[in-house]
């Protein structure tokens, strides 16, 4: 079996439990496997002001992945990759969203924007514990390029949907992702959690063949076929368990501390 050097992990529905919290097995194995010498890195659909208190948790202190590989920062803040929307795609999106009536939100300089207080982004920010800016008529017309852009829909069939006309209206020019059941993520084609992984693998030293990769949803699978362990969390997207190597107990019983455990600490 190879040496695990570095473990990079998805947060919702996979570090954290259905309270969105870690659980303490997670918390220890993790720890553990860094006193081990083993890297860790933070590799998250979340926007970095919302992923830096997990990560300080843990005593994570590598580069932090968020946005789906949209943005890299490191613990303190600073911006060490950055790859936003085009603006006129992401106005584009806007207006397609506003003509539909469906809900999005657009994320600008790690600031959550949205066009009105509602009942959709009252229970995102309460969820994800972070501030908002109110934008009204402007929302639409940003003036600086999102970094991402989150469309909240009723559920896996309507995500479902919106992904497919999105990426049919737009093609190359948009990486779709959807998170959860009901999150439809919109990014930059250059920026997914595979790439941003392997470049952080590669700024360390650290070949993908000694990376675990662990995560639950479409999202997460770039970075779990390329790392040299993929593994997908009991949780998971039946099309994540298809592309992993192994299959983890689901969040809420440890998923994570058992794949640390298995492939890590006991291997």
């Amino acid at each position: 079996m190879t040496l695990i050097k570095l473990i990079a992990l998805d947060l919702d529905g996979t570090l954290l439990d259905s309270s969105l919290s870690i659980p303490e097995a997670n918390k220890r194995a993790v720890r553990e496997a860094m006193e081990r010498g083993v890297s860790v890195v933070i590799n998250t659909g979340r926007m970095f002001c919302s992923t830096r208190r997990f990560a300080a948790r843990l005593g994570v202190s590598g580069p932090v992945i968020c946005y789906n590989g949209a943005m890299i920062c490191r613990p303190d803040g600073t911006v060490i990759f950055h790859e936003p929307l085009d603006l006129e795609v992401a106005r584009g999106l806007l207006l397609i969203f506003e003509k539909r009536g469906l809900y999005v939100q657009s994320y600008i300089d790690d600031a959550l924007y949205v066009k009105e207080i509602d009942a959709e982004t009252i229970s995102y920010i309460n969820t994800f514990n972070v501030d908002r800016c109110v934008a009204g008529d402007g929302f639409r017309s940003p003036t600086t390029a999102p970094t991402k852009l989150l469309s909240v829909t009723g559920g896996i069939e309507q995500s479902l949907a919106v992904k497919d006309e999105i990426s049919e209206l737009y093609g190359d020019k948009l990486y779709v992702a959807i998170s959860n059941s009901n999150f439809v993520e919109m990014m930059n084609p250059a920026a997914n959690k595979g790439d941003r992984l392997a470049d952080v693998a590669r700024d360390m030293g650290i070949g993908m063949e000694s990376v675990m990769a662990v995560g639950d949803s479409e999202n997460d699978l770039e970075m779990i076929s390329l790392a040299g362990v993929g593994v997908a969390m009991g949780n998971s997207f039946e099309t994540v368990k298809s592309a992993a190597d192994d299959i983890a107990p689901t969040n809420d019983e440890d998923g994570v501390a058992w794949a640390v455990r298995k492939y890590v600490l006991e291997a």
